[in-house]
């Protein structure tokens, strides 16, 4: 699927970063009582368990260190508890047992499961197939992919749509954030995972399901049109409760190519000129500094976790972006990420006056490792 192109980054620095990658593949490597190797979002067992999501960017930034038949067992355990109409799991504890919402156990989150569960489904297996090449395994599960899909709480016009009176989790990332009406994240995700079920089908010569999936894709069109807000020269979060500039939704909406050639030109200036109120340390917020959440499900305080911390999740997407108007600054913040990782180690989320926050959190390197390529060892000398 075509994208915003990769930043290229100094040899020394990709070889860290894979480095970085390959120690945290490791102390995230866990096993479910019945063997099952799992990954769990952290080295430290903060999170002990194995998120779709996170799983679904580990094995795209950092899928070919890892064993193909091993990142099959893990989609297939979601398969296995998926529920009748289509409902699968948003994680599996240590324990084996699957959880379809967000939250504690004993208290979850919202009115129903996140709207993004099937999305990174769809994503995961087309990543498992682009490195195995194991096309029959990924048309014996198209079928409950697509059950998964038609799952979600969509609009007429195909976008997601979530019930004010009755709010859920959209994006993991944004779990606690009770963002209601046309949401931007969840619906990106649907037109990238329509997309990238279309090209994986046309690839393996499944032509009548490709042609069903770019019906879809064309049906939802480009999603950004939908949210961009002018005035703002930014996307917005949410048509209902929290329509708020979404810097992680506006990056993301322009890495897929989902906002025009200008839209991407007036975001990638917006990060420029408000750099200091979006990034710290080459972390982003989710909005920019001086902006909290209108609406939440669960009580964080201003400044902490998504309602003002600093995450390196979407720095990539960032650094994709302010590439195509300044590649030095592109290359500032994925360097003062790296410098971060180097010096602290990799965390969930920072903040300037609250710290650091749940070490070796594995997505924070696998997503910036997808954003970034390596120049050649001739240009990067010559560069010096």
């Amino acid at each position: 699927m075509k994208t915003l192109p990769k930043v290229p980054t100094h040899p020394e620095t990709w070889e860290k970063l894979r480095a970085l990658g390959r120690d945290l593949l490791d102390g995230c490597r866990a096993s479910l009582p019945d063997g099952t190797a799992i990954w769990c979002p952290d080295a430290q067992r903060n999170y002990a368990g194995v998120w779709l999501r996170d799983f679904c960017y580990v094995v795209e930034g950092l899928g070919d260190m890892m064993n193909p038949a091993e990142i099959l067992a893990v989609v297939d355990r979601f398969l296995a508890y998926q529920l009748e109409d289509g409902t699968v799991p948003t994680r599996v504890m240590a324990d084996g047992v699957p959880d379809y919402r967000e939250g504690p156990r004993e208290s979850p989150l919202g009115h129903g499961p996140p709207a993004d569960n099937p999305q990174f489904l769809a994503k995961l297996l087309c990543a498992y197939v682009d490195i195995s090449g194991d096309w029959q395994a990924f048309a014996e599960r198209l079928d409950a992919v697509e059950r998964a899909l038609r799952s979600l709480p969509i609009d007429r016009e195909g976008f997601i749509h979530i019930d004010p009176n009755l709010p859920r989790s959209a994006y993991g990332f944004t779990d606690c954030v009770a963002k209601t009406g046309r949401e931007l994240f969840c619906s990106l995700l649907l037109w990238e995972a329509y997309r990238r079920l279309a090209e994986t089908c046309r690839r393996w010569e499944m032509h009548e399901e490709a042609h069903g999936w770019y019906e879809r894709a064309e049906a939802l069109g480009r999603v950004g049109p939908s949210f961009y807000v002018p005035g703002w020269r930014m996307f917005a979060a949410a048509l209902g409760d929290c329509h708020q500039i979404d810097l992680w939704g506006s990056v993301y909406a322009c890495v897929l190519l989902a906002a025009t050639g200008a839209q991407r030109k007036a975001v990638a200036g917006f990060l420029s000129e408000h750099y200091d109120r979006c990034f710290f340390l080459g972390h982003m917020r989710h909005l920019p500094a001086g902006e909290h959440w209108e609406r939440m499900l669960a009580a964080v305080q201003p400044e902490n976790y998504q309602n003002g911390g600093y995450w390196a999740v979407p720095a990539g997407w960032a650094a994709q972006v302010l590439a195509t108007i300044d590649g030095s600054v592109a290359a500032r913040l994925v360097d003062d990420v790296v410098a971060e990782f180097e010096q602290h180690g990799v965390h969930e989320w920072i903040h300037p006056q609250h710290g650091r926050h749940v070490k070796g959190y594995i997505a924070s390197l696998a997503n910036l490792l997808g954003a970034v390529r390596p120049i050649s060892r001739k240009r990067a000398t010559n560069a010096r």
